[in-house]
């Protein structure tokens, strides 16, 4: 307790209390706000952003079985899935999605989109 006058608690042990008090409430309400889920916390960054990314296939495509690149490209039923992240050259894709100066971050079945020409 701080000095009291006249059996009263002093103005300054008064303030301090209440600043002591307000900073435990900031704190707190700041633990929630980083331990509740958000918009950002509940949506995982999308698949074939990181170039260490394997991307898995829509349920059901037969590709999907394959973990690397050598065994979806050895597949001519299937197409990789080009690497979406940042790059500082535009990636260079064949006709079956593999690009030679990027990575391939998964196997499907579904060709990608025509080229622009």
């Amino acid at each position: 307790m701080g000095p009291r006058v006249n059996g009263r608690a002093s103005e300054g042990s008064l303030r301090i209390r209440a600043l002591v008090a307000e900073a435990i409430l900031s704190l707190l309400a700041l633990a929630g706000l980083l331990l509740a889920p958000g918009p950002a916390m509940a949506q995982a960054s999308p698949c074939g952003i990181n170039p260490r990314d394997w991307c898995p296939a829509p349920a059901g495509d037969p590709c999907g079985r394959y973990r690397n690149v050598a065994e979806c490209r050895a597949d001519e039923r299937c197409y990789g899935m080009p690497y979406q992240g940042e790059s500082v050259v535009a990636c260079i894709v064949d006709e079956r999605g593999f690009a030679s100066n990027c990575p391939t971050v998964g196997c499907t079945s579904t060709p990608p989109p025509a080229r622009r020409r």
